[in-house]
Order: C-alpha cells, then structure tokens, then sequence
C-alpha cells in the first residue's frame, strides 16, 4: 500500500484500497511528491469528507443571475459551518451577497493580514455531457483515489483546504498572530462581482494585505525552451495579461462587382488587419521574467542562453527575438493579437460588400495599455476605418517577488515538492486575484494541488472533473505550512 505509511489516510484506505497498487505508482506528478509525513495527525479523511460535502452543493453561477440558485450557496455556507467548528468560534463570519468574508483575528495588530481566496461557484455541466461522466457531477463520489465532481479542481478543493489548514492548526492550539482572512466569493466564474465587493469592504476599513493566495499557475514542463534541458519549472502567478475586443468598421456604398473603384470595404478591412497582425506592439522583458531567468541561470546549460541570462539588460534584445521564436514564451514578452471575427460580407461575388466590421482579440503584456495599443494602431490602418473596444482592461500589476508571501510560498513549495523550479511568471488565465492588488503588493495565484495534466486538462471544465487523494492531501499540507510560518504567533516570535 502506497500510503500506509501516512497516518493522515488511514481512514481512506478501506474506501480507495484498490487505488494505490493500481494508479499511484504511475502518477508522476506524484513522484515530486515530498515530506508527506508532515503533520501526520493531518486529519485527512475528513478533509475528504469535507470536500465531498462541498461538492454536492450545486454552486452554479450563471451571467443572468435569475437562473442561479442561491439555496445551494446557502446549503454550502452549512456545511462549511458545521465542518469547521474552532473557525466558527474564532472567526466573524460576514456575506456580501453570498460571497463569504471570514476574519480569524490576530494578536498582533502591527502585523498585516494574510488573504487566502476561493470560489464557491461552478460552472454548470455542458448539455449533452452529462451521460459520459464515469460518476455523477455532483455526487461528490469517493472512487479509484479520487474525489469526483463539478469543482474538485476548480475550486472548492482549494477552499476547504484554506479552512483545513485553519481548523487543524486552532485545534492544535497555535494562535494566530497575523490575521487571517478568507474571501470566497460567489461568482469568479461569470461577473467576479463578488471579489470586487470583498475587496472594496476590506479597502474601506483600511486594510492593507501582506499576501493574498488565489487559485493558478502550478503546471510542471521541462525547462528545455528556457535552455535547461531534464529541469523542471513550476510557475507562480503574479500577475494576468490584460483583455480586449477591438472592433474595426469599415463602411462602403457597396455596387456591382465590375466597379470597384477606390477599393472595397473588404479589401480595406484586410488591409487594416494585416498591417495590426504584421506591426505589434514591440515585446519587453519585465522584472517578473528577469527574475524567473535569475532563478534558473544555474540551470541553463545551452549557449547563447547562458551568456545571455548572465546580463538580461545587455542582451535584452537577444532574449526577446529568442522569446519570439518560441510558443511556450512568446505570449510572456508580448501584447498578443488574434484576429477572430469579421462579419458584413457580401452575398454574392458579383455583389460590393457594404459595411463590414472585424474583431481583433488582444491581450495587453504589463509594458501596454489598452489606449496605447489603440494608439500603436491608430497609425497603420487606413483612415477611413472605425475603432471601438467592446471590452477592454488591461494587464494586472506584476506583484512583488522580493516579499515575505513570494518568498515563502516558494520556500514551503521546495518543501513539498522535489526538483521542481519555482519561478514567478503570467498567469495563464483570469481570476479573482486582480480585484485584490488595491489592498495588497502581493497577489499570488498558486494551487498547490499538482495533479497530473492530463486529468487537469480533463476536469477543468470538463467531464469527470476530479482530484486524487494524494494531490489533494499534499495542497492541504503546504497551506497548512504557509499559513503556520507566516500568520501564527508560535513560528513568527519564535
């Protein structure tokens, strides 16, 4: 048995025993897997027990908020009140809709609060999917060492690991000395209207955060594009690229086909399109990858990658037109753009097209805004065409590395999982970490749950959503870790 050396999943094993023989010896995501003996009295099956709970709650949020049902919000809020009885007592429990706001006061009032966030809602299950899942989406089935259901990894595992860690460490009589707070909100997943509240409640008291933990990041590749070949990098969030939706209109009296003097809004709007695709904004280097590359400079053995990474300022230009020619980096060092829509064209290819538009995707690097990528591209295209954002924000604020989150996250990921590089880098996706960077310098987006990609892939999102044991037990451990050595008076006036 793979585990019964952990006392902490004793109790699962009658539940998952043919689990462990059949899958966890070929999990290797799990084979970086380390200290798993820490806190041994972990009380891991009822984490387990904990989270399938959750799961059965059917979160699900929708944009019109008239089809959401808030009573599942209501049965979660319960739950997680009947789960964590030390939290209860300790902590103020407060709601903003139905988001939850959960303060667990610290003794030290000079200190500032550490901010550890999750979603409660789901997205819902995709018609026509629902009869391929090996076990209900909201069941919350315990089976073959997972646990199943719409949010095992997307991301209630991550919230009641936060009130795990907490509920453990109150029961071991640890006393927090920074405080701690816990900020669920309840639609990350359509309007993030909730984060926005929190945040503004906590900005209105004046709180300023020391860290704040969101879900992200935490995927595992090889460092060869990097020039470190059999080195393995695991990115920390730290900041999100921003998002835009540019329109372009072109208009046009339209006619027959054999006079199209002056050109068509056709050919204009290609015109348009290929002179923004051909001419990008020019890429950078920011203080976030030059602090990844510092990180893996002993690893990087390939030339001229070694050379360059030694002085980043003296070959910046090096390292950008190598970044360029690589589709896992490209994306960190530019604003990218993707031509996606083009509608209005003409019925007939005898036939003028009249007003046309097309829809170019962007995502703002930090060196660019929205209104200096409008600028940029105000000066190649014709004149005649009509620019308009349907949407548009631009990139987060990179967060600081050299800060006592940063650095103890990394530290306590070391800890817990071997070989691994850990680096700061983009966060692939959005989340609710951004509503936060008003109150804190140091939003990091982490999920310490590094399950295996392909079930990553799977879940998020998808069918069969689910999480192992193991991967789960481990996320619980190293929250548990930051939240000891960074918010609880035992390890800060050591």
């Amino acid at each position: 048995m793979l585990y019964a050396a952990h006392p902490g999943l004793s109790g699962l094993l009658p539940l998952c025993d043919d689990f462990f023989s059949e899958f966890g010896e070929n999990m290797s995501n799990a084979d970086l897997f380390i200290n798993e003996t820490d806190y041994p009295d972990l009380p891991v099956a009822d984490a387990v027990e904990h989270l399938r709970q959750a799961l059965r709650c059917k979160t699900v949020s929708y944009t019109d908020t008239a089809k959401t049902d808030y009573s599942e919000f209501d049965r979660l809020h319960d739950v997680l009140k009947r789960a964590y009885p030390r939290i209860v007592s300790a902590a103020t429990w407060e709601t903003t809709g139905y988001s939850l706001l959960i303060t667990l006061p610290g003794s030290d009032e000079g200190l500032k609060p550490a901010v550890f966030m999750a979603h409660q809602d789901v997205v819902p299950v995709k018609p026509g999917t629902f009869q391929n899942w090996r076990h209900e989406p909201f069941n919350g089935d315990l089976a073959e060492g997972y646990i199943w259901g719409r949010g095992a990894m997307d991301i209630k595992q991550m919230l009641i690991a936060h009130l795990e860690a907490a509920e453990y460490l109150l029961s071991r009589g640890k006393t927090p000395a920074r405080s701690i707070i816990f900020a669920f909100a309840e639609d990350e997943e359509t309007l993030s209207c909730g984060a926005r509240r929190i945040s503004d409640i906590l900005k209105n008291r004046g709180i300023e955060a020391e860290y704040v933990l969101d879900e992200g990041a935490g995927e595992v590749t090889d460092a060869a594009d990097y020039g470190a070949p059999g080195a393995l990098v695991c990115p920390i969030g730290i900041y999100e690229k921003g998002y835009g939706d540019l329109r372009i209109g072109v208009r046009s009296r339209g006619g027959h086909s054999s006079d199209p003097f002056g050109g068509t809004s056709l050919g204009t709007l290609a015109r348009a399109i290929a002179a923004i695709v051909e001419n990008p904004p020019p890429p950078k280097l920011n203080a976030a990858l030059k602090d990844a590359l510092k990180l893996l400079t002993p690893y990087i053995s390939e030339e001229p990658l070694r050379t360059w990474v030694n002085d980043t300022d003296l070959y910046e230009n090096e390292l950008l037109d190598y970044f360029m020619t690589k589709r896992s980096l490209y994306h960190q060092v530019s604003t990218t753009i993707a031509p996606t829509v083009i509608n209005g064209g003409s019925p007939a290819a005898n036939v003028l097209p009249q007003d046309m538009y097309a829809v170019i995707n962007l995502r703002f690097a930090p060196q660019d805004t929205p209104e200096s990528v409008l600028a940029h591209i105000k000066k190649l295209i014709p004149p005649e065409c009509e620019l308009n954002w349907d949407q548009q924000i631009g990139a987060s604020r990179p967060s600081e590395t050299d800060s006592l989150g940063f650095k103890t996250l990394r530290m306590v990921l070391e800890h817990y999982f071997d070989r691994l590089i850990f680096i700061p880098a983009q966060n692939k996706g959005a989340t609710d970490c951004r509503s936060y960077e008003q109150i804190s310098r140091c939003c990091l987006r982490f999920g310490p749950f590094l399950e295996e990609e392909e079930i990553s892939a799977e879940g998020v999102h998808g069918t069969n959503e689910r999480i192992s044991v193991r991967a789960f037990a481990q996320g619980i451990r190293v929250i548990t870790e930051l939240m000891e050595t960074t918010c609880m008076e035992e390890s800060l006036h050591a």
